[in-house]
């Protein structure tokens, strides 16, 4: 297995942006960081699940192993129902397509009230084989997420 640089948050290649999110794709570490604006706040429900396509076609452009999900200014508030799309759509796919690992980093009172989980039981309970682990970061720790992401 080929031995891959230290994730940093640095430079790399833009795959997708738009006035909701930008995914910025770092080849030396097969690393995903994904950024959402404030501008989300605004988004519809169609825009959302056009936004949420698009991640998964970032991931079929490239290998990516890790992402690095900045969801600090992320504001739509994803309903239930779209919860459940959304695992059925990405996750799946994600394990296929080989991520390793995802750190999500989002406001510090989203961590202490449990909503970032509920989010994510989606994901969990599909217990589909290969599942990669998810682990949640407040926004003020970047440097944990990063250090978290480069373990083995």
């Amino acid at each position: 297995m080929e031995k891959l640089k230290k994730i940093t948050i640095n430079d790399g290649i833009i795959l997708y942006e738009s006035k909701f999110a930008k995914h910025t794709y770092q080849p030396s570490t097969k690393t995903l960081f994904s950024d959402w604006s404030p501008a989300t706040f605004e988004m519809s429900r169609e825009d959302f699940k056009i936004e949420i396509e698009a991640w998964l076609n970032v991931f079929k452009k490239e290998k990516i192993l890790y992402l690095f999900d900045r969801c600090s200014d992320f504001i739509y508030p994803i309903a239930p129902d779209e919860q459940v799309w959304m695992a059925k759509l990405l996750n799946p796919e994600w394990i296929k397509l080989g991520l390793k690992k995802y750190a999500h980093l989002v406001p510090e009172e989203f961590i202490a009230n449990l909503s970032v989980d509920q989010m994510f039981d989606e994901f969990f309970n599909m217990n589909l084989e290969g599942q990669y682990p998810i682990n949640h970061f407040s926004d003020e720790q970047e440097q944990e997420a990063l250090d978290w992401l480069n373990k083995s």
